[in-house]
């Protein structure tokens, strides 16, 4: 079985649609529903959560694009996961709180807000939409353990693993 043990860098919650999301020391994600205070939240009953990788985020940001977490629009900054490698089903345990990922996230037309070069950029590294299994509060500097193995990387991301 592959380890995979990242941290949750960012958490991010947005009230307002169309603006941003602020930063926040925890939220509370609620199963079934999302993050509470998120715009998103019960909007859809799969796509409740999203996540996002820092190391592409930083990546962006020494390649001259300014950019921050909190115009991205994703609810979870980690880092240290390969999250774009994460298939669908791959359950995901952040503190108290269990995950399961539906599908990859796609780059936004908010996106070209920011600068038209970034959607095209990032595509297959714009993250993951999750929907929330069970739920409770996370932290930042918690813990994103991969629970599930079946389906867990692409073949590429497990060569790259040995």
């Amino acid at each position: 079985m592959l380890a995979a043990i990242g941290k949750i860098k960012g958490i991010y919650i947005g009230s307002q649609k169309g603006e941003g999301k602020r930063f926040t020391e925890s939220a509370e994600l609620i199963a079934g529903y999302g993050l509470l205070g998120d715009n998103h939240a019960g909007q859809d009953s799969e796509r409740q959560v999203s996540l996002f990788s820092g190391e592409v985020l930083s990546r962006m940001q020494s390649e001259g694009f300014k950019v921050s977490a909190e115009e991205l629009s994703a609810n979870l900054l980690t880092e240290d996961l390969p999250l774009d490698s994460l298939k669908p089903g791959v359950s995901l345990r952040i503190g108290e709180t269990v995950l399961e990922i539906v599908e990859s996230r796609k780059p936004c037309r908010s996106l070209t807000k920011i600068d038209n070069r970034l959607p095209k950029k990032i595509y297959g590294e714009c993250g993951q939409f999750a929907k929330i299994v069970k739920g409770g509060v996370v932290r930042n500097g918690d813990e994103v353990e991969v629970l599930s193995d079946h389906c867990l990387f692409t073949a590429e991301a497990q060569r790259s693993q040995r």
